[in-house]
This record gives C-alpha cells, sequence and structure tokens, in this order.
C-alpha cells in the first residue's frame, strides 16, 4: 500500500516538469506513476511542443511573419527574419494565381 502512495506522488514530479512543456499531465502523470525514473529523464529531455510555445508568444504580444512564418512583434514594421516589410501585411495577397505564375515565368524567358 505504501508503495502505491509512493508512486502516486513521485509521478507528479514528471507531469509537471511535460505540463511547463506543453504536455498532458495526466497522461506524463500515468507514465511516470508507472515508471517514474524513465519518465523523469524523458520529461527533462523533451523539447517543448512549438504550438504551445508558439500559443505562449502570441498571447504575450507577437504574431507571424506572412512570409517566413517566423515570430515578430505585433509593432514591428519589418520582419527581423526575412526584411520583409510587414507593416500592412493582412492587406497582401500572398496566393498567387495560375495566370500569376505563367506571367512571372514568361517574364523570365524573356517572351514579355
Amino acid at each position: 500500500m505504501e508503495f502505491f502512495l509512493v508512486a502516486i506522488v513521485l509521478g507528479i514530479i514528471p507531469a509537471l516538469i511535460a505540463q511547463s512543456k506543453g504536455r498532458s499531465f495526466i497522461g506524463w502523470w500515468i507514465y511516470g506513476f508507472l515508471l517514474f525514473i524513465v519518465a523523469l529523464v524523458h520529461s527533462l529531455i523533451i523539447k517543448k511542443d512549438s504550438k504551445t510555445f508558439e500559443k505562449e508568444m502570441i498571447d504575450d504580444g507577437m504574431r507571424k511573419c506572412p512570409f517566413c512564418a517566423e515570430m515578430v512583434r505585433n509593432e514591428a514594421i519589418k520582419c527581423k527574419h526575412c526584411g520583409s516589410d510587414i507593416s500592412n501585411s493582412e492587406s497582401v495577397n500572398l496566393k498567387k494565381t495560375d495566370e500569376d505564375y505563367l506571367e512571372e515565368a514568361r517574364k523570365k524567358a524573356g517572351l514579355l
């Protein structure tokens, strides 16, 4: 009985570490309850979940550059990663039509 109580409490340690990296607390608690030593090492070496990290950055006042998809500040006028003008990026149409691609190819080939 005492073993189960100790395992229940010890399972919380890797679960808290994994939760801080954007992982499921319950899933990691079960993992830590069953295999504490393995779960502890695993929770220490896993990387932070990129989606959770991105959500945190957006909540902290960041946004994605529409050209290179890197995170930049909301107030930024130019992306520090790719140098693109992002001051009015909401109005930029990033999708090209087939005609746009054909026209670009014709210009490169010297047909226009």
